[in-house]
């Protein structure tokens, strides 16, 4: 699986609700989930949710209205598949074998919230998208939790 979009465009990943990945050459994590066409959690969580979501106050464990769910090792899959979205309760964070059902996949702007399943809307102001302040993940990174997501969001 590779990114579904064009890569032709050099935005860095604002909050503009349009999908923005890029392929990452630079990015010994990015390099490594292509090559190895991970989709297991272990390496995503290690990998991506770790560096990237679980170092800060945000998303480790601890009870902050920044970051409501626990994407610490071990912790993780509990806090993602089938857990209900505390931005749009509508919306379950990860719905195994449906990327665009998973509103994890809308908030990382894995695809634009009129690809949804159904059909969404860009996040509020206050939560906006992931990982907030930064950069898009890179397309191989995002490709890994698709695959981990299809083959139906195991523990492992």
């Amino acid at each position: 699986m590779s990114c579904r979009y064009s890569l032709d465009k050099d935005d860095p990943g604002g909050d503009d609700g349009e999908q923005a990945c890029a392929i990452n050459t630079n990015s010994a994590t990015c390099v490594e989930a292509e090559a190895g066409q991970h989709a297991d959690l272990e390496f995503i969580e290690k990998s991506i949710f770790m560096p990237g979501c679980a170092f800060t106050s945000c998303h480790n464990g601890g009870n902050t209205a920044a970051g409501k769910i626990d994407l610490r090792p071990g912790q993780s899959h509990a806090h993602l598949v089938n857990f209900t979205s505390a931005i749009d309760p509508t919306r379950k964070l990860v719905v195994p074998n449906d990327v665009n059902a998973s509103y994890l996949m809308l908030m990382l702007r894995d695809f634009p919230p009129q690809e949804a399943s159904p059909p969404g809307q860009d996040p509020p102001e206050r939560a906006g998208y992931m990982p907030m302040g930064n950069a898009t993940l890179c397309c191989q990174k995002l490709d890994a939790i698709e695959r981990w997501i299809l083959a139906g969001a195991p523990t492992n």
